[in-house]
């Protein structure tokens, strides 16, 4: 938090700023370009948020229930998206986003989606994103459904 500012206003970094344009490269690369961009209406996340999106002109919906939510109402506001939104980028903040990919995220027996897992277990970090897929609308999003693909960092991993 900045002088005299709020967590609400405070700007994103120099290093914030990279990564945010780092995971949007990543993104293109693994062809996983959203329908919508969501995010927090904090000004480091609108920042993040024109960073990820670059030129590209994906659309972004400014949902202000996304700053400092819990993964709970992480969860309500994805589930409010149109139908025809088929690929979300939800651009929020910790612990809500671990914890609701921690949530989403179903049982599996596979070692690798397990060490994924605790990855988000303990937290993400600045910058990156979980992957997750499922079958069903947003409104049919609910806890344990949801496969856990991976989980990217702006340094490529």
């Amino acid at each position: 938090m900045g002088p005299g500012g709020t967590d609400h206003a405070r700007a994103l970094t120099a290093a914030g700023e990279d990564e945010a344009t780092a995971a949007g490269a990543l993104l293109r690369a693994r062809g996983l370009v959203p329908d919508l961009v969501v995010t927090s209406d904090a000004l480091r996340a609108l920042r993040t948020t024109a960073l990820l999106v670059g030129d590209d002109g994906w659309p972004v919906r400014v949902e202000p229930d996304v700053y400092e939510a819990s993964p709970q109402r992480l969860g309500a506001v994805l589930g409010r998206l149109p139908a025809d939104v088929a690929t979300a980028v939800l651009v929020c903040h910790e612990p809500g986003a671990s914890g609701l990919s921690v949530a989403l995220a179903g049982p599996s027996a596979d070692p690798a989606a397990g060490a994924l897992r605790g990855r988000l277990m303990a937290g993400l970090r600045t910058a990156e994103a979980a992957v997750l897929r499922w079958d069903g609308g947003w409104d049919d999003l609910v806890a344990a459904t949801a496969e856990l693909v991976e989980v990217l960092g702006p340094d490529g991993a």
